[in-house]
């Protein structure tokens, strides 16, 4: 389950902050890249595993100058971002194919061609995805994305300490919240 957390921050100097924004301007590079790339009908079979393996062969992830688990889970979640904007796209797909298809033999070819991810092979779901799955892009410019392993919860209360942070930025007791 995916959980969005949000930091606040208290106390942070200008260098860190600095720092920070220019860590998260650097990830939405990292999600514009996988949306300019996979966003169309060439990343539909893909998974973000195989993205990220495609990078690492071809030394793509080294351009961004970030850390190497934090661009992996920016790959993951902008993924799921186009994934999620497929299916909003297969729904309307779907609704089509019912008021237009009456033979349900070819109906239900039709819909499993949606599941697979092989609708670009039938030209009327092709049609219709076109149609439907309009070209998505990047507005993200501002977030960083940390697996839930590599941060812990803190209050004031706590001491403020952190340790641990993939990020340098991170370290000290100028956060408070989530991590």
């Amino acid at each position: 389950m995916k959980v969005t957390r949000v930091a606040y921050s208290g106390n942070l100097n200008t260098g860190k902050y600095a720092r920070l924004l220019e860590q998260a301007r650097r990830f939405g590079r990292v999600r514009s890249e996988v949306w300019q790339r996979y966003g169309s009908v060439s990343g539909a079979r893909l998974s973000d595993r195989q993205i990220r393996d495609r990078w690492m062969a071809e030394s793509i992830a080294t351009q961004f100058g970030v850390l190497a688990n934090a661009w992996k889970e920016t790959v993951r979640d902008a993924v799921a971002d186009i994934t999620a904007n497929r299916a909003a796209a297969k729904t309307q797909a779907r609704k089509a194919v019912n008021r237009r298809v009456a033979d349900t033999a070819e109906r239900k070819r039709l819909f499993a061609a949606l599941k697979t991810d092989t609708w670009a092979e039938d030209p009327l779901l092709s049609r219709r995805m076109r149609k439907h799955w309009k070209r998505g892009r990047n507005r993200t410019h501002n977030q960083i994305v940390v697996r839930s392993d590599q941060y812990r919860t803190f209050t004031l209360t706590d001491g403020g300490k952190t340790s641990g942070s993939p990020f340098p930025a991170w370290n000290g007791a100028s956060w408070c919240g989530f991590l």
